[in-house]
C-alpha cells in the first residue's frame, strides 16, 4: 500500500490555510483528483513499456529461479517483450480521508515497488517507473489550476 500526503509542499500548505473551508474542501478534492489524473497524466499515467532483461538488472537471485522463469516461457504463460499489465495498480489510485483531509493511497500490495520514493526496485527505475515524488512535482501546477477551476465554480454556485 502507498500513501501520498502533501505535508513536506509548504506552499500548498500556505495556500489551503488561507481558504474557508468550503472552499478547502473544494481545493483539496480538486487537487487529489487532478494529481491522480488519468492514462495521460498524473499517477494513474503508465510509462510506454519496456522489456528490461534480467541481466540488466543483476541477473537471477537462482538457478531455481531462471528455471521457473524459463519453464513459463516454454509454457507461454510469459511472453517477454509484451506488457502483461492487467491494470489493476493504474484502477487501484483512490481518494480517501475526510474533508478537507483527503489522502491520495493505492492499495495494491507492490505497489511501492513500482513507484515508491524509498522502496522502487531497480526493475521499475529501469522500466522507465518515476518514483511517487517525481509524479507529484511534474502534475503540482496542473493541480494548481485544476483546483482554481474548482473554487471558481464553488464560487458561481455558492454566490
Amino acid at each position: 500500500m502507498i500513501k501520498v500526503s502533501i505535508k513536506g509542499i509548504e506552499i500548498v500548505q500556505v495556500f489551503l490555510r488561507a481558504l474557508p473551508l468550503g472552499v478547502k474542501t473544494t481545493t483539496a478534492r480538486g487537487m487529489a483528483e487532478y494529481l491522480i489524473g488519468d492514462e495521460r497524466h498524473g499517477l494513474k499515467h503508465y510509462p510506454p513499456y519496456k522489456h528490461v532483461p534480467y541481466s540488466q538488472i543483476g541477473g537471477f537471485v537462482s538457478d531455481r529461479q531462471r528455471r521457473y522463469v524459463m519453464a513459463r516461457i516454454t509454457e507461454g504463460s510469459i511472453d517477454p517483450g509484451i506488457s502483461a499489465s492487467n491494470g489493476y495498480f493504474r484502477d487501484a489510485w483512490q481518494i480517501s480521508g475526510e474533508a478537507p483531509r483527503y489522502n491520495i493511497v493505492n492499495d495494491v500490495g507492490y505497489a511501492g515497488f513500482l513507484v515508491g520514493d524509498a522502496e522502487q526496485s531497480l526493475h521499475s527505475q529501469k522500466q522507465g517507473w518515476k518514483k511517487i515524488s517525481h509524479t507529484i512535482a511534474d502534475n503540482i501546477s496542473g493541480a494548481f489550476q485544476n483546483a482554481v477551476a474548482k473554487v471558481n465554480e464553488w464560487l458561481r454556485e455558492h454566490g
